[in-house]
């Protein structure tokens, strides 16, 4: 086994580390009034952002969520390092305030190509309204066939990059408040292939290396054993997370499917997408049930819109033909007011938070006693 898959957990231990957590279930995504990860983490009014972090935190406590899932932006880190530093730590402790645990992601596939990459200028963000992630022509217009772009595919910035998990490790990789690292978001998507292979094992090595307590994984998202770099993420990664905005039946043969492969906990850090059938009401039942931990996309409608729908949708014919229905939201919960997209979605979630709650307190009530 090389260097980089020698420390991963054992299946006892990644278990062994499950069992000890209460039922996993938050979202991921941006504050409502970032439209992007520069937005988020750059020093330029941030003020009002972590206003907005420990406002939506708070909205979160409230339905029983106790996760978040925050991705990092890199050239944040490398330009005005300190002030993400700062700003890291400050989610970190907003986050703990609301008893709401961190899964980091460091690498991220899900970009797009370099025609339309832009460098990054720091100050205000432009918003394009109407379009799913704020962005015409971001990476879910379902538009181009060329890969994917990132820094870290020039040669330049790749110490860097490597420089920068080093130091997120060494600072929280013995952190209760990070519960999971997610080394890399997507590996092979915006047909990207195994372009990212290398620098994927590298992080999950660096991690390693400095003996992180926490556990890794990289998102599979659809093809798992028939893609290279999927099945690298899993033989990587400590427990399984997963990518699934399908139907009910769709999610439940997943699971089945994931069980039988890994047979390690698993977790879908990203799903919720009302146009798919991929519904709060059958399936975060289905995650309490299963224990399967749960990160919906989106909390609060924002700037990024990921209630439009992907761009992608408008070119398939059955939008075209009228057979694809693109009313209503496709993620996130609240209204930028606050208020319940769907009270009725609400109930669900606080439902089965409080059900969960309930087990577990009677569980580890019941360890003490004996």
């Amino acid at each position: 086994m090389d260097e980089a898959a020698r420390g991963q957990w054992t299946k006892d231990q990644a278990w062994a580390w499950y069992e000890k957590q209460p039922w996993i279930r938050g979202w991921s995504g941006y504050p409502s009034n970032c439209v992007n990860r520069i937005a988020m983490w750059q020093e330029w009014g941030h003020e009002a952002v972590a206003e907005q972090i420990e406002a939506e935190f708070a909205l979160a406590e409230s339905i029983g969520f106790n996760a978040v899932r925050a991705i990092i932006q890199f050239e944040v880190w490398q330009i005005e390092h300190d002030a993400f530093m700062k700003n890291l730590e400050d989610y970190l402790a907003s986050a703990e305030r609301h008893g709401i645990s961190v899964m980091l992601c460091l690498g991220n596939d899900c970009t797009v190509p370099k025609s339309r990459f832009k460098p990054v200028v720091f100050g205000e963000q432009p918003v394009d309204w109407g379009w799913h992630s704020g962005i015409r022509q971001g990476p879910h217009t379902g538009d181009y066939r060329e890969p994917g772009y990132m820094l870290l595919d020039d040669p330049a910035y790749e110490r860097d990059y490597y420089n920068m998990v080093s130091e997120l490790a060494e600072k929280y990789g013995q952190d209760d408040r990070l519960l999971i690292w997610d080394v890399w978001n997507e590996p092979g998507n915006s047909n990207r292939g195994s372009m990212s292979m290398r620098a994927m094992e590298t992080f999950f090595a660096i991690l390693r290396s400095k003996g992180v307590k926490q556990p890794l994984t990289a998102d599979g998202w659809g093809r798992f054993e028939n893609s290279e770099i999927e099945r690298r993420a899993m033989e990587l990664s400590d427990v399984v997370t997963f990518h699934c905005y399908g139907s009910f039946q769709n999610m439940t043969v997943l699971i089945e499917r994931l069980k039988r492969l890994y047979g390690r906990p698993l977790i879908n850090n990203e799903w919720l997408n009302r146009y798919e059938g991929n519904r709060i009401e059958e399936i975060f039942p289905l995650f309490w049930l299963e224990k399967i931990g749960s990160y919906s996309w989106g909390l609060m409608q924002g700037y990024s819109q990921t209630y439009e729908p992907w761009g992608g949708y408008f070119l398939r014919e059955d939008f075209k033909n009228g057979r694809l229905d693109l009313t209503g939201w496709q993620h996130d919960l609240f209204r930028f007011n606050g208020h319940p997209y769907d009270p009725n979605e609400i109930a669900v979630i606080k439902r089965f938070t409080a059900l969960a709650d309930e087990a577990w307190a009677r569980e580890r009530g019941g360890r003490s006693e004996g």
